[in-house]
């Protein structure tokens, strides 16, 4: 299944990431996304891997999740549509992901 990504993901979750990391360790930002590209090449395969999103929320209920390759700690959000994976959303599983999902709706 093709993989596709919310245009924030790749303006503002990756590079975000990726900085943050690189701050300490060039080399560790560079593994990071490597994983996530692992991740996505799984979601390709594997489209339903991962979990549903535990929510109440109407619009995130077929939202579902899969730590990153290798980075446990990041979570990749991703919907299932007619002919692609969706990503929605990278993140650190320590972000307060409720008030995320509400400040920045993504679909």
């Amino acid at each position: 299944m093709r993989i596709e990504s919310h245009g924030a993901v790749l303006a503002d979750d990756l590079p975000g990431i990726h900085a943050f990391i690189a701050r300490d360790d060039r080399a560790a930002a560079d593994r990071v996304l490597e994983g996530v590209q692992s991740t996505f090449d799984q979601l390709a395969q594997q489209p339903e891997c991962g979990v549903g999103y535990p929510t109440r929320h109407p619009e995130l209920r077929d939202v579902r999740m899969l730590p990153v390759h290798g980075f446990p700690n990041y979570l990749v959000f991703s919907r299932i549509e007619a002919d692609a994976v969706r990503i929605l959303y990278i993140v650190h599983g320590a972000r307060h992901l409720p008030r995320l999902f509400r400040r920045e709706p993504r679909s």
